[in-house]
């Protein structure tokens, strides 16, 4: 004998096939309501980050200002431009050469904490990224400037100016500090008291 199948069976199916296909019909309206949106075609390299410090940049703008290789070195601080000789004026280094290849350590600080530091805060570390061996001591292969594209040097000659110019008005190097700080919302280290 065949079994027969209620009618009040296949309704009750019926029913509860009904109600499966309409909940997974609003879940679609629900979690595909992103596929009815326009696309947007963002380019991540031109999309602009804000820092803290109200600066902006893109991954695009720091990939224009450096090269994967080095460029031919020609000196971007030149003995005539008077930057080293205001800077060992400053700080009375009156038994120091300006003039020397080699120069006291805390000089490369201070042209990374004052000069590089006004490209955008990516510029520097992706230029310290670059592979660029020690020759002997702490000088290097190559100069982080040889890394920076032509618009990128440029910019980084108008910050030496810049640099020369509240030089030459200051009498300490610490006033320097203060003043090209607060002129180009650099960070500096305050002293607490006035020696």
């Amino acid at each position: 004998m065949a079994k027969q199948v209620k009618p009040n069976s296949s309704k009750a199916i019926d029913k509860e096939s009904k109600k499966i296909l309409e909940q997974q019909e609003r879940q679609g309206l629900v979690f595909g309501a992103d596929a009815l949106l326009p696309k947007k075609s963002i380019d991540k390299e031109i999309e602009k980050h804000q820092l803290r410090s109200g600066r902006e940049f893109s991954i695009k703008e720091v990939k224009d200002l450096i090269t994967e290789l080095a460029q031919p070195y020609s000196p971007m601080f030149p003995n005539q431009k008077p930057f080293f000789k205001l800077m060992y004026k400053l700080c009375g280094w009156d038994h120091l050469n300006p003039n020397d290849f080699i120069k006291p350590p805390c000089v490369a600080l201070w042209i990374k904490q004052f000069i590089y530091a006004r490209f955008s805060t990516e510029i520097l570390p992706k230029l310290q990224e670059k592979e660029n061996p020690f020759i002997s001591g702490y000088v290097r292969k190559y100069k982080l400037f040889q890394f920076l594209s032509d618009d990128g040097q440029r910019q980084l000659e108008g910050f030496i100016e810049d640099a020369i110019k509240v030089m030459e008005i200051c009498k300490s190097w610490y006033e320097f500090e203060i003043k090209y700080g607060k002129l180009y919302k650099l960070s500096i280290q305050q002293k607490m008291y006035e020696s």
